[in-house]
């Protein structure tokens, strides 16, 4: 009798201790896919958010040469833009009157999803991106981080890349700060809304700073 008193104690105590972990550490499992992230390899990207609107070049007016009626210009410089055309370098750049200056091409910048890429960096393995990467699995994997209230707009000031060990899928994350709101790519949107509530605008904006040492600027 003894025995069998001894063992129900210990199934209950076990039982009890059981329920009590998830108290004790206080950790939530996270929304799938975030609960298979771990061991991911994450690369962070500051993003440009909204762009202005280049700005148009003026035309400069065709050069008249004085004494020449404006009609043999023109065909003198139909003429020599053609033979420039078919023997490139041999007429050399703004010499045919009325020409105006090519401007320089200037390299394509990279992009993320469309979003011109300021600056990036992967997440090593160090204490300070291990904690990092948690903050950030820990904010995307609850549901509770995300309201309704949002903005009507998209301009994002943050993006987020993981790939997944044994997935070459990528799961891709656009945060945009001035407009409360988040967007994924790659994966199924686990939640019925995408809008920060405050602690977690909060939390990403810390996170933010922490990433690059600067505050998020207005309109990222």
């Amino acid at each position: 009798m003894t025995v069998k008193v001894n063992m129900n104690l210990t199934t209950r105590t076990l039982a009890g201790i059981a329920l009590l972990a998830p108290l004790v550490t206080g950790c939530a499992a996270r929304t799938a896919p975030f609960d298979e992230m771990d061991k991911a390899q994450i690369t962070v990207l500051r993003l440009q958010g909204q762009e202005l609107a280049p700005t148009p070049t003026a035309t400069a007016a065709p050069t008249l040469i004085p004494g020449i009626p404006p009609e043999l210009q023109q065909m003198g410089q139909a003429a020599l833009q053609g033979l420039q055309q078919a023997l490139p370098g041999l007429i050399p750049p703004n010499l045919i009157p009325g020409q105006t200056a090519t401007a320089p091409t200037l390299p394509a910048q990279p992009r993320f999803k469309n979003f011109v890429i300021l600056q990036q960096r992967q997440l090593t393995t160090s204490d300070a991106d291990e904690e990092l990467k948690d903050q950030i699995l820990d904010v995307f994997g609850d549901e509770d981080s995300f309201t309704a209230d949002r903005g009507n707009c998209f301009y994002p000031g943050l993006g987020i890349s993981i790939i997944r060990p044994n997935n070459p899928t990528p799961v891709d994350l656009l945060v945009s700060f001035s407009c409360n709101q988040a967007m994924g790519d790659g994966f199924r949107w686990p939640y019925a809304v995408n809008g920060f509530s405050p602690e977690t605008h909060q939390k990403l904006s810390e996170i933010y700073q922490q990433l690059w040492g600067q505050a998020v600027p207005p309109g990222a």
